[in-house]
């Protein structure tokens, strides 16, 4: 089955008001709902987004390359991982009040009654947390090591 270029154009369309409006909805989930749905309903937006483009928006434009959007033509540049000045801040006030409570928490709770009340990997696990956070505010990036794009 072939389609013709105003259905293609109508399709595309769609998709895009579609999309937008997904981007919308990850946006306020994130600000209005915990870390879990947060990560799940990212997830699902990324599996909708990809298979919208690869699925749907790549053949389209494959068979009409004169719709295809400018930007898609030109080679993928990974942006810079750099954070925004406020979520700068906003990691640093952090990490500076989680290294005021462990102060805190090493001052009130010596390590060997640590060792026996708190539970799991204790005050050194929450430690390395925080220093892993600090590692993240050094070095933004948008995956582990390793791990997939």
């Amino acid at each position: 089955m072939t389609i013709d270029q105003p259905s293609a154009e109508e399709i595309v369309a769609a998709l895009n008001k579609a999309s937008a409006l997904c981007h919308e909805s990850l946006r306020i989930i994130k600000v209005n709902e915990s870390l879990g749905h947060v990560s799940v309903y990212g997830r699902l937006v990324g599996e909708f987004l990809g298979h919208s483009f690869t699925n749907i928006l790549a053949p389209i434009w494959k068979a009409y390359p004169s719709i295809m959007p400018q930007e898609m033509n030109e080679p993928y540049v990974e942006p810079d991982p750099a954070l925004t000045a406020e979520s700068r801040a906003a990691l640093t006030a952090f990490v500076n009040e989680a290294r005021i409570a462990l102060t805190t928490i090493n001052l009130l709770l010596p390590t060997e009654e640590s060792m026996q009340f708190l539970q799991f990997g204790g005050v050194p696990e929450v430690e390395q947390s925080i220093a892993a956070i600090e590692d993240f505010l050094a070095n933004p990036r948008y995956r582990e090591k390793g791990e997939q794009s």
